[in-house]
Protein backbone atom coordinates (compact mmCIF):
# COMPACT_ATOMS: atom_id res chain seq x y z
CA UNK A 1 0.00 0.00 0.00
CA UNK A 2 1.46 3.26 -0.96
CA UNK A 3 4.34 2.13 -2.86
CA UNK A 4 3.87 4.23 -5.65
CA UNK A 5 3.68 7.17 -3.48
CA UNK A 6 6.34 6.10 -1.31
CA UNK A 7 9.01 6.40 -4.29
CA UNK A 8 7.45 9.81 -5.54
CA UNK A 9 8.04 10.66 -1.90
CA UNK A 10 11.24 9.69 -2.04
CA UNK A 11 10.52 7.15 1.11
CA UNK A 12 13.16 4.48 1.22
CA UNK A 13 11.68 1.07 0.61
CA UNK A 14 12.83 -2.84 1.17
CA UNK A 15 11.25 -5.71 -0.41
CA UNK A 16 11.20 -9.10 1.47
CA UNK A 17 12.09 -12.05 -0.68
CA UNK A 18 10.21 -14.40 1.09
CA UNK A 19 6.85 -12.85 2.20
CA UNK A 20 7.02 -10.61 -0.74
CA UNK A 21 5.96 -7.55 1.49
CA UNK A 22 6.94 -4.14 1.08
CA UNK A 23 9.01 -2.45 3.83
CA UNK A 24 8.75 1.44 4.46
CA UNK A 25 11.10 3.42 6.01
CA UNK A 26 8.94 7.29 6.80
CA UNK A 27 11.57 9.54 8.50
CA UNK A 28 10.33 10.48 12.04
CA UNK A 29 8.48 14.03 12.38
CA UNK A 30 10.01 14.79 15.51
CA UNK A 31 14.22 14.03 15.49
CA UNK A 32 13.79 12.58 11.54
CA UNK A 33 14.82 8.98 12.34
CA UNK A 34 13.86 6.20 9.60
CA UNK A 35 10.79 4.85 11.11
CA UNK A 36 10.01 0.93 10.06
CA UNK A 37 6.28 0.30 8.89
CA UNK A 38 4.15 -1.62 7.02
CA UNK A 39 2.64 0.49 4.95
CA UNK A 40 2.72 4.39 3.35
CA UNK A 41 0.10 6.72 3.77
CA UNK A 42 1.56 10.11 2.02
CA UNK A 43 0.76 13.04 4.50
CA UNK A 44 0.61 11.10 7.75
CA UNK A 45 3.37 11.75 10.47
CA UNK A 46 5.30 8.91 11.63
CA UNK A 47 7.02 9.30 15.07
CA UNK A 48 9.53 7.08 16.45
CA UNK A 49 9.35 5.01 19.31
CA UNK A 50 11.94 7.24 21.17
CA UNK A 51 10.06 10.72 20.57
CA UNK A 52 6.79 8.48 21.41
CA UNK A 53 8.05 6.97 25.10
CA UNK A 54 9.11 11.21 25.28
CA UNK A 55 6.03 12.42 24.45
CA UNK A 56 3.79 10.29 26.82
CA UNK A 57 6.63 10.79 29.57
CA UNK A 58 5.97 14.61 28.93
CA UNK A 59 2.29 14.59 28.87
CA UNK A 60 1.96 12.31 31.88
CA UNK A 61 4.22 14.54 33.98
CA UNK A 62 2.01 17.74 32.46
CA UNK A 63 -1.34 15.62 33.57
CA UNK A 64 0.45 15.12 37.25
CA UNK A 65 1.60 18.74 37.21
CA UNK A 66 -2.39 19.82 36.74
CA UNK A 67 -3.55 17.20 39.13
CA UNK A 68 -1.26 18.48 41.22
CA UNK A 69 -2.36 22.30 41.09
CA UNK A 70 -5.89 20.96 41.31
CA UNK A 71 -5.03 19.54 44.82
CA UNK A 72 -3.17 22.54 45.91
CA UNK A 73 -6.53 24.62 45.23
CA UNK A 74 -8.63 21.55 47.43
CA UNK A 75 -5.71 21.61 50.59
CA UNK A 76 -5.64 25.89 50.12
CA UNK A 77 -9.76 25.48 50.07
CA UNK A 78 -9.65 22.97 53.10
CA UNK A 79 -7.72 25.00 55.34
CA UNK A 80 -9.87 28.19 54.37
CA UNK A 81 -13.10 26.46 56.10
CA UNK A 82 -11.37 24.93 58.61
CA UNK A 83 -10.04 28.44 59.36
CA UNK A 84 -13.68 29.82 59.45
CA UNK A 85 -15.00 27.13 61.94
CA UNK A 86 -12.85 27.28 64.41
CA UNK A 87 -11.08 30.49 66.48
CA UNK A 88 -6.86 31.34 66.26
CA UNK A 89 -6.20 29.37 69.35
CA UNK A 90 -7.91 26.28 68.32
CA UNK A 91 -6.77 26.67 64.39
CA UNK A 92 -3.18 26.41 65.94
CA UNK A 93 -3.86 22.65 67.35
CA UNK A 94 -4.41 21.90 63.58
CA UNK A 95 -0.93 22.87 62.44
CA UNK A 96 0.74 19.70 62.76
CA UNK A 97 -2.10 17.27 61.32
CA UNK A 98 -2.78 20.00 58.37
CA UNK A 99 1.84 19.47 57.63
CA UNK A 100 0.81 15.73 58.30
CA UNK A 101 -1.69 15.86 55.45
CA UNK A 102 -0.03 18.13 53.23
CA UNK A 103 3.40 15.31 52.95
CA UNK A 104 0.87 13.23 51.40
CA UNK A 105 -1.24 15.47 49.54
CA UNK A 106 -0.08 13.83 45.84
CA UNK A 107 -0.59 10.59 46.45
CA UNK A 108 -2.10 8.88 43.59
CA UNK A 109 -6.03 8.05 43.98
CA UNK A 110 -5.82 9.67 47.51
CA UNK A 111 -7.64 13.31 48.27
CA UNK A 112 -10.13 13.77 45.23
CA UNK A 113 -11.85 16.03 46.76
CA UNK A 114 -11.84 19.23 49.49
CA UNK A 115 -14.20 17.55 52.01
CA UNK A 116 -11.53 14.49 51.87
CA UNK A 117 -8.66 16.81 53.18
CA UNK A 118 -10.80 18.00 55.90
CA UNK A 119 -11.79 14.53 57.14
CA UNK A 120 -8.26 13.52 56.80
CA UNK A 121 -6.85 16.77 58.62
CA UNK A 122 -9.47 16.72 61.47
CA UNK A 123 -8.72 12.92 62.05
CA UNK A 124 -5.21 13.24 62.63
CA UNK A 125 -5.95 16.41 64.62
CA UNK A 126 -8.24 13.91 66.76
CA UNK A 127 -5.41 10.91 66.98
CA UNK A 128 -7.98 8.95 65.60
CA UNK A 129 -5.71 6.06 63.41
CA UNK A 130 -6.99 6.23 59.65
CA UNK A 131 -6.37 4.27 55.99
CA UNK A 132 -7.70 6.46 53.00
CA UNK A 133 -8.75 4.99 49.63
CA UNK A 134 -8.79 1.80 50.89
CA UNK A 135 -9.65 -1.35 47.91
CA UNK A 136 -12.03 -4.11 48.80
CA UNK A 137 -12.45 -5.58 45.47
CA UNK A 138 -13.69 -3.23 42.98
CA UNK A 139 -14.77 -0.45 45.32
CA UNK A 140 -12.95 1.88 47.50
CA UNK A 141 -13.45 2.84 50.75
CA UNK A 142 -13.08 6.86 51.88
CA UNK A 143 -11.47 5.93 55.22
CA UNK A 144 -10.92 2.69 57.19
CA UNK A 145 -10.67 3.46 61.26
CA UNK A 146 -9.16 0.50 62.48
CA UNK A 147 -9.43 1.78 66.26
CA UNK A 148 -13.20 2.35 66.11
CA UNK A 149 -14.05 -0.23 63.74
CA UNK A 150 -15.55 2.48 61.33
CA UNK A 151 -15.60 2.40 57.67
CA UNK A 152 -16.28 6.20 57.00
CA UNK A 153 -18.12 6.88 54.09
CA UNK A 154 -17.48 10.99 52.98
CA UNK A 155 -20.87 11.56 50.89
CA UNK A 156 -21.50 14.42 47.93
CA UNK A 157 -24.85 16.12 47.17
CA UNK A 158 -26.29 13.40 45.00
CA UNK A 159 -29.73 12.67 44.20
CA UNK A 160 -30.48 9.16 45.44
CA UNK A 161 -32.91 6.88 43.32
CA UNK A 162 -34.19 3.55 45.04
CA UNK A 163 -31.30 1.96 42.54
CA UNK A 164 -28.60 3.59 44.28
CA UNK A 165 -29.60 2.95 47.32
CA UNK A 166 -29.64 -0.78 46.85
CA UNK A 167 -26.01 -0.62 45.25
CA UNK A 168 -25.13 1.40 48.02
CA UNK A 169 -26.11 -1.41 50.05
CA UNK A 170 -25.11 -4.34 48.55
CA UNK A 171 -21.06 -2.26 48.25
CA UNK A 172 -21.61 -1.10 52.28
CA UNK A 173 -21.96 -5.42 52.69
CA UNK A 174 -18.84 -5.62 50.57
CA UNK A 175 -16.87 -3.30 52.72
CA UNK A 176 -18.20 -4.92 55.90
CA UNK A 177 -17.94 -8.70 55.07
CA UNK A 178 -14.13 -7.78 53.99
CA UNK A 179 -13.27 -6.01 57.27
CA UNK A 180 -15.23 -7.76 59.74
CA UNK A 181 -18.62 -7.85 61.45
CA UNK A 182 -18.07 -5.50 64.04
CA UNK A 183 -17.60 -2.86 61.56
CA UNK A 184 -20.00 -0.07 60.98
CA UNK A 185 -20.36 1.88 57.23
CA UNK A 186 -20.83 5.60 58.83
CA UNK A 187 -21.92 8.06 55.80
CA UNK A 188 -21.10 11.63 56.57
CA UNK A 189 -22.36 14.27 54.30
CA UNK A 190 -20.12 16.92 52.62
CA UNK A 191 -22.46 19.74 53.92
CA UNK A 192 -21.88 18.53 57.32
CA UNK A 193 -18.31 18.61 57.03
CA UNK A 194 -18.35 22.10 55.29
CA UNK A 195 -20.57 23.46 57.86
CA UNK A 196 -18.40 22.90 60.91
CA UNK A 197 -15.65 20.04 60.66
CA UNK A 198 -15.05 20.26 64.57
CA UNK A 199 -18.57 18.32 64.72
CA UNK A 200 -17.11 15.56 62.33
CA UNK A 201 -15.92 13.03 65.37
CA UNK A 202 -18.56 13.81 68.40
CA UNK A 203 -20.97 12.98 64.74
CA UNK A 204 -19.93 9.75 64.47
CA UNK A 205 -19.50 8.73 67.82
CA UNK A 206 -22.95 9.90 68.12
CA UNK A 207 -24.05 7.48 64.76
CA UNK A 208 -22.17 4.97 66.09
CA UNK A 209 -23.64 4.32 69.17
CA UNK A 210 -26.73 4.87 67.87
CA UNK A 211 -26.58 2.19 65.67
CA UNK A 212 -24.91 -0.43 67.82
CA UNK A 213 -27.23 0.35 70.35
CA UNK A 214 -30.37 -0.73 67.51
CA UNK A 215 -28.44 -3.82 66.60
CA UNK A 216 -28.23 -4.88 70.42
CA UNK A 217 -31.87 -4.29 70.45
CA UNK A 218 -32.72 -5.83 66.98
CA UNK A 219 -30.59 -9.04 67.37
CA UNK A 220 -27.84 -7.93 65.15
CA UNK A 221 -29.71 -6.25 62.48
CA UNK A 222 -30.82 -2.37 62.39
CA UNK A 223 -34.70 -1.88 61.78
CA UNK A 224 -36.30 -1.01 58.39
CA UNK A 225 -37.13 2.24 59.30
CA UNK A 226 -33.72 3.02 59.97
CA UNK A 227 -31.58 5.60 57.44
CA UNK A 228 -27.84 5.72 57.63
CA UNK A 229 -27.56 9.17 55.77
CA UNK A 230 -26.86 11.35 58.21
Amino acid sequence: MGFKEAKEDGIKTRRNSETKETYYYPKCCECGKEVFTLSYIRGRKYTCKECRDKKYFSDKEKSVDRSNEAKDKKFENAIKRIEVAVDIDQFKKYETAIQAIRKNLYREGWFDSTEEIMVAIELVKNNIRARHQVKVNRYRADFVLPDLKIILEVDGHVFHTKETREREKVRDSILVLAFGSDYEVVRISDELINENITRLVPAINKIVDRRRKLRRDGQGQLPSWYSDRE
